[in-house]
């Protein structure tokens, strides 16, 4: 007896194995379709070899440093701004899988290809990730086929692909990753566990950027509330605080190898950041293991907490109680930052990226939870929903959703959030169209139901339609205007001896993929003395502008007629260098480069003579 049932324990394993198979078996089946076509519809860029912006452009150069040879702790761009390059506010956490990929695969396919196919397959991960969590938060509050459905419907939130497609290596993605997994573990029944898990998911979105803060304070926040009203809750408070305190020191010294308490930067996980942590928690840890009786003695520690790491936080690093952004250069603050339009308000942003970005899962999820919260009760399908999840996720979508509107490109994790609602609106919706007696109006149900998938896409492109005649009414631009920041045209600068290059902040990057040469600046703010000075070159007088170009060392301009960076240099200072060159106003210290098969507009920077 005691054999037959040693003998059936792997088969009862296998049987194990096969039903959790069958399970993952339609989300991976759905995944790998989705993948199929994003890599057709990205085939151009993947073919180029080079990340979508500049954030994965100079990622890609970061990750072929550190390959090179480069410290795992010198985040240096010494391309950038040579000789006083800054280092990076990226960690390498993010590079790892790349790298692992690109040393799995280089010695099969070639470096470059074995760089193209890390850039590819990476992000897809981090997509299927995406979508699985979807579902499980999903799962938590829905039947399974609401589940499935929503990891389909992942799909279709633009916000959430747009940074997880192939060649987007830049950490948004990692960001939705981790931001819902910190909304799952709210659902775990087993409290110390969630807690560990949320505190470590919070403490790395934060070490890959100081973005996620606003939504780990509205966690946290949530939890210190709850401890307040129920010290049933002060477990999952505790161990998140914990989790989140042991995981963010023992990141920094990945990160930096060192915790040297006078480096302090606003715009990353710095020791400021963590001193002040520590003396949240020295008094905040201690109160919640006492657990007072009292409420109003529970919120008095709470406060004594926030107290004790915003003093220590602004006796440490008084700069950074005013943003990420404290230490910028004001020049480089009035003409960069305020046009950086991923950083900006929704009611900054051109209407039809408002209604591509919001006019999807957002604004069908929103709804969702209306409708839910109006029918909720003596709708049939509704009474089994969990109130306490239910008030989770819609705490956890609202605030996304208010940093959305404030910041664009925090839209994707309210994307990401609003996705399990979508779900059970489209589920819900075509099951009523099923249940419609007269076929016309089943069929015209049914048909209606893909406008709640995609309503913000489906609306721009009837909009467009409409206005097709006057869109095409507009006169077209010069080949070599549209050609002129191609990746094709900056390539041909690798006809050009080495040299450092000034060009608008966006081409640094792609110039710094592409060829061997040095920019001056890029559009990362770390090197915003250099930032400051590409500036002032572009808007000075001539003769000012040469000693800037001299004392930095610059050989070449390059640049393209009517970017929008130099537009605003000339707008606002129509007698500085740009505005007067691109009227073709010729200098004598400024000899012109003509780069065959390139849009490019170049000048050589002829040196002064030596004083005698």
């Amino acid at each position: 007896m005691a054999l037959s049932e040693a003998q059936g324990q792997p088969f009862a394993k296998n049987m194990n194995v096969n039903q959790s198979f069958r399970k993952s078996a339609p989300l991976l089946l759905i995944w790998l379709a989705v993948c199929g076509v994003l890599v057709f519809v990205s085939w151009d860029q993947i073919a180029s070899g080079m990340g979508w912006g500049p954030d994965d452009q100079l990622r890609q150069v970061q990750l072929r440093d550190w390959m090179a040879g480069q410290s795992w702790f010198d985040t240096v761009q010494y391309r950038i701004a040579f000789p006083d390059s800054q280092p990076m506010h990226w960690p390498r956490l993010i590079e790892l899988p790349l790298a692992l990929l690109i040393a799995l695969l280089g010695p099969v396919i070639g470096a470059h290809a074995a760089e193209v196919a890390a850039m590819v397959v990476v992000p897809l991960a981090g997509l299927g990730l995406t979508m699985w969590l979807t579902a499980k938060i999903s799962g938590a509050l829905f039947p399974a086929r609401i589940a499935l459905l929503s990891a389909a419907l992942t799909a279709t939130a633009v916000p959430v692909v747009a940074q997880l497609r192939p060649m987007r290596i830049d950490h948004h993605g990692w960001q939705i990753v981790l931001a819902l997994v910190a909304l799952w573990t709210m659902f775990w029944p087993d409290k110390r566990k969630a807690g560990l898990v949320m505190g470590s998911a919070l403490a790395l979105w934060l070490s890959i950027s100081l973005e996620g803060l606003p939504l780990s304070v509205a966690f946290i926040a949530l939890l210190a509330w709850r401890w307040v009203a129920a010290l049933d809750e002060g477990v999952r408070l505790f161990w998140t605080l914990a989790g989140f305190l042991g995981s963010s020191i023992l990141l920094y010294l990945i990160n930096h190898g060192q915790f040297d308490t006078a480096l302090n930067h606003c715009d990353a996980i710095s020791p400021a950041h963590l001193l002040a942590c520590i003396g949240g928690a020295v008094v905040i840890l201690p109160a919640i293991r006492l657990a007072p009786a009292s409420w109003p003695l529970r919120l008095i520690f709470l406060a004594l907490a926030g107290a004790a790491a915003l003093g220590i936080l602004y006796a440490t690093a008084p700069q950074c109680i005013g943003g990420a952004f404290g230490e910028l250069d004001p020049l480089v603050r009035d003409y960069w930052l305020v046009n950086v339009g991923e950083g900006l308000p929704v009611w900054n942003q051109p209407w039809d990226k408002n209604i591509t970005l919001f006019g999807g899962s957002i604004i069908v999820g929103l709804g969702a939870l209306i409708y839910i919260k109006w029918k909720r009760h003596g709708a049939a399908d509704l009474d089994t929903l969990d109130s306490d999840k239910l008030f989770i996720l819609a705490y956890a979508l609202i605030w996304a959703l208010i940093m959305s509107l404030l910041v664009q490109r925090a839209a994707a994790v309210a994307a990401a959030y609003a996705v399990p609602l979508m779900a059970w609106a489209v589920d819900h919706a075509f099951r009523n169209a099923r249940a419609m007696e007269r076929p016309l109006q089943r069929i015209l149900a049914s048909v209606a139901v893909v406008f709640l998938i995609l309503p913000g896409p489906i609306t721009l492109g009837l909009v467009n339609a409409i206005r097709g005649d006057e869109e095409d009414a507009k006169p077209a631009l010069p080949d070599s205007t549209l050609a002129c920041d191609s990746a094709e045209s900056l390539a041909r600068l690798n006809a050009l001896p080495q040299a450092n290059i000034i060009a608008p902040f966006d081409f640094g990057p792609q110039i710094l993929v592409q060829t061997p040469h040095a920019v001056l600046a890029t559009s990362h703010h770390r090197n915003d003395s250099a930032m400051a000075d590409q500036i002032r070159i572009f808007t000075s007088a001539p003769q000012q502008a040469r000693d800037i170009l001299e004392a930095r060392n610059i050989r070449y301009i390059a640049a393209c007629p009517g970017e929008a960076e130099l537009e605003i240099y000339a707008r606002k200072h129509p007698d500085g260098l740009w505005d007067r060159l691109s009227r073709d106003e010729g200098f004598d210290w400024l000899q012109p480069v003509h780069l065959r098969g390139s849009g490019l507009l170049v000048w050589r920077v002829v040196p002064r003579e030596p004083r005698a």
